[in-house]
């Protein structure tokens, strides 16, 4: 493969994480952020057990598990934007030399400022929810941390979840690009979920929208 080969194979990526962020793909993603973590758990089943609800929440339906999926990016962040501009980049480089560019070392970071990037949104979850008398206890929560500014120190320890606790959920998980683990998990949660209660899986591979 020479450098144009490799160069149309790197914007066809680009056109198809477009695509994928795009609006109409929404479930996709939820669904391949589930998929993530049922991998890490080594947890066998096929893409057609899972399921789109009538109404969200839940946004993916998986055996038991009712998944409620979001998103954590650095502050002023919007992958939709980041992989439209770097489509444009790719489509107008004439060699790989034009792509190379310098990124800042991400900061390693320990669990609990890790953990505060969730805050926001779970706290904003659990209001809205609450107002539409929603049973916070039925949802398994999923959040996706894609950060280019921090990355987890993994000799740091993750503190109790209690404000999360507090709020109700049934458990909460987190998948990164690099590892998945689950937060908590209730009595009643899914068993697969119990069972990986507290347990960092680190991926072979990493894996990233």
């Amino acid at each position: 493969m020479d450098d144009s080969d490799y160069l149309r194979l790197l914007t066809d990526h680009a056109e198809q994480a477009n695509t994928f962020l795009s609006n109409a793909r929404k479930w996709e993603r939820e669904r391949w952020v589930c998929h993530r973590l049922l991998q890490a758990f080594n947890l066998r089943h096929r893409l057609e057990e899972f399921n789109a609800p009538g109404n969200e929440p839940p946004d993916v339906l998986f055996r038991e598990a009712n998944f409620e999926v979001f998103f954590v990016l650095d502050e002023g962040r919007r992958l939709n934007d980041e992989w439209r501009a770097e489509l444009e980049r790719r489509r107008r480089a004439f060699s790989l030399s034009q792509l190379v560019r310098r990124e800042a070392k991400p900061k390693r970071i320990p669990a609990k400022d890790l953990l505060a990037h969730l805050a926001p949104t779970l706290s904003k979850k659990a209001h809205n929810y609450r107002e539409r008398n929603l049973d916070l206890g039925e949802l398994d929560l999923v959040a996706y941390i894609n950060l280019k500014r921090s990355i987890l120190d993994f000799n740091s320890h993750f503190p109790p979840p209690t404000d999360f606790l507090r709020q109700g959920w049934r458990s909460l998980s987190v998948v990164a690009p690099t590892f998945a683990r689950v937060i908590f998990a209730h009595a009643d949660a899914p068993d697969f979920l119990r069972n990986n209660l507290g347990r960092s899986v680190i991926f072979d591979a990493g894996m990233s929208l």
